[in-house]
């Protein structure tokens, strides 16, 4: 009973450190997260009740139609088009470690307790690892990434279908230096000029209208520095003024830097030398109920003075439409 009694009064503590405090407790590590908050505040997260897997529904094939007149014949033969994807979920933990010398000798009045400093310490780490999963590509019991939604070669298998025997299920894709996929040319450097035009933004161009049809659009573009970088310079350095979607004039000194209207952002953790043009609509990062970067209970080894948790997370990137997402690579 004493260690279920210990148990919860951490607990106690465990929640109360996620509220803010006077005491500061400064990152010098870690990146920030992005692109992870972005998806969160635009609604892209969705939260999945059970199951052992995430399944998506989709069509891909509309049937047949045939005009007729009086007594023709018509086909009455069954059409396929309809399959689903099948997606893992993936779970990710971070230790929170205190052993009770290091609680007691972390109780000078006026110091930053050591528990509130180890849960910072702790959901830094875990937002960190999600958002660098998401730039990535799936490996081992990681969960899929946007190099494998929007994969630069054609051929992956994506939710179980082959790409290969569905080529319906391919993002869209351009190499900038060497004018392949939607590229209508050869480039060389974002900020290289032809005529009064940068062939960077041109190419933007060309892979917004590849993932565009009618009133779909990209809703979020996303960049590394250094291409968000040039993105910027093209509008400051020139005297330019760049509208948003709204038709005021907007640098994006207070609000989204835009491309069409869609935010651009820029993110330490994706390549370099990529820019990913993403439909939210069909993008979701679902998280597993009860698996948001929850905290466990504490809990105290038999053959040790000392208490641990974890934050815990569990969900997986999901597409249902890989031809709404566009990725433009090898930008230089």
């Amino acid at each position: 009973m004493a260690a279920a009694t210990t148990s919860e009064t951490w607990d106690a503590a465990w929640t109360l450190t996620m509220r803010s405090h006077r005491k500061r407790l400064t990152d010098n590590i870690s990146d920030s997260y992005p692109t992870t908050d972005r998806l969160k505040r635009s609604g892209v997260m969705e939260v999945e009740t059970g199951g052992k897997e995430i399944q998506e529904d989709l069509m891909y094939g509309l049937g047949s139609s045939e005009w007729f007149d009086g007594y023709d014949v018509l086909s009455t033969n069954a059409n396929d088009g309809i399959t689903a994807a099948f997606y893992q979920f993936r779970y990710n933990a971070v230790p929170v470690v205190i052993s009770d010398t290091e609680d007691d000798e972390s109780r000078k009045s006026g110091s930053v307790k050591l528990i509130t400093a180890k849960a910072k310490q702790a959901m830094t780490k875990s937002f960190d690892t999600i958002n660098a999963s998401i730039h990535n590509a799936q490996s081992g019991k990681s969960m899929i990434g946007l190099q494998d939604i929007c994969a630069e070669s054609t051929g992956t298998t994506l939710g179980g279908i082959s790409q290969t025997s569905n080529t319906w299920w391919d993002n869209k894709r351009g190499d900038f230096t060497a004018g392949t996929g939607e590229m209508l040319a050869t480039y060389t450097n974002f900020l290289t000029k032809i005529g009064d035009q940068y062939t960077g933004i041109l190419a933007m161009g060309q892979m917004w209208n590849a993932v565009s049809e009618g009133n779909d659009k990209p809703t979020l573009l996303v960049a590394s520095h250094t291409h968000y970088g040039n993105y910027e310079a093209v509008f400051e350095g020139t005297g330019h003024t760049r509208f948003t979607g709204a038709g005021k004039a907007d640098l994006g000194v207070t609000g989204d830097v835009t491309f069409r209207g869609a935010p651009l952002i820029a993110d330490r953790d994706c390549v370099t030398d990529s820019m990913y043009f993403l439909n939210t609509k069909y993008l979701k990062l679902k998280v597993q109920a009860g698996r948001n970067f929850s905290k466990t209970p504490f809990q105290r080894p038999s053959n040790q003075l000392a208490r641990a948790a974890f934050v815990v997370f569990g969900g997986q990137l999901v597409t249902n439409n890989r031809r709404r997402q566009g990725l433009l690579y090898d930008l230089a």
